[in-house]
């Protein structure tokens, strides 16, 4: 007779793959080519300045504060992997909201590949 009503202590899914630092990955990190640096530079000017008016929108009426947000640091996402890792970090347990970035990221960045 098996313990536990029944059923059995393995475990019948190993669980995820960890990585050499021992931490469990939820998604393989996809690495997009690097833009050109002029254009890097000007995308993390432009994306500082949408997430300054985002945070501006929070307080003030008539700006829509967490779009820009989201918009600004999707742009800051393209032009950096760093800062793309770590708003992947920040929408770990969102994953609609995540996927959603992820395809505004992959449209931003095959756009402004297309043009360089």
């Amino acid at each position: 007779m098996l313990p536990c009503g029944g059923m059995s202590l393995e475990p019948s899914d190993p669980g995820p793959e960890l990585n050499e630092a021992g931490e469990a990955e939820s998604e393989p990190h996809v690495h997009i080519p690097d833009l050109p640096l002029t254009l890097r530079i000007a995308l993390l000017i432009l994306g500082w300045l949408v997430v300054i008016l985002g945070l501006a929108g929070l307080l003030l009426p008539g700006l829509q504060g967490i779009l820009l947000l989201v918009l600004g640091g999707a742009i800051l996402s393209v032009a950096s992997d760093s800062v793309h890792r770590w708003l992947e970090q920040l929408m770990e347990h969102r994953p609609r909201m995540r996927e959603r970035f992820n395809r505004l990221r992959a449209k931003l960045h095959s756009k402004l590949s297309r043009r360089s």
